[in-house]
């Protein structure tokens, strides 16, 4: 069976995570010491890396010296919510079932404090706000040209 281009190994998600919360590129060196612990050796480390390179997960974003040598940086080439959004997307969750999602996700995720209920509807509400003031713009636009 082949594997699915969105589907992380352990390592590659250990990458991405990596990058996606640190906010900054990072060379290989920089990785393996801050995954020593599923990345015991140099060539897992290349191995992940140029299998996200390969997959478009990431990409060089410059050249520093690392003590002798020099060392390529890396960085996401997406977000965590696109690559959410990609995946979902492959694996059959079209547009139709947003709606389904969000909820199925927030009854994952909802805690004990209402708090937190209260801010996620709020973050949708949001949401909601910005997407149909994007329709309403550009229903505006059509009728000028049309």
């Amino acid at each position: 069976m082949m594997k699915d281009e969105f589907q992380l190994s352990v390592r590659e998600q250990s990458v991405m995570d990596l990058l996606w919360e640190g906010g900054e590129a990072l060379t290989s060196v920089e990785i393996m010491e801050r995954r020593n612990d599923i990345m015991q050796n140099v060539t897992y480390v290349h191995r992940t890396i140029n299998s996200l390179l390969n997959a478009g997960f990431i990409q060089a974003c410059g050249i520093v010296r690392y003590r002798t040598k020099y060392a390529r940086k890396f960085v996401p080439c997406m977000t965590r919510e696109e690559y959410a959004a990609k995946y979902l997307f492959r694996h059959g969750i079209q547009a139709e079932l947003l709606g389904k999602v969000v909820v199925a996700l927030l009854k994952e995720t909802q805690g004990d404090e209402k708090t937190d209920t209260d801010k996620m509807i709020a973050q949708i509400q949001n949401i909601i706000d910005f997407l149909k003031e994007q329709t309403d713009d550009s229903e505006g636009q059509q009728e000028v040209h049309g």
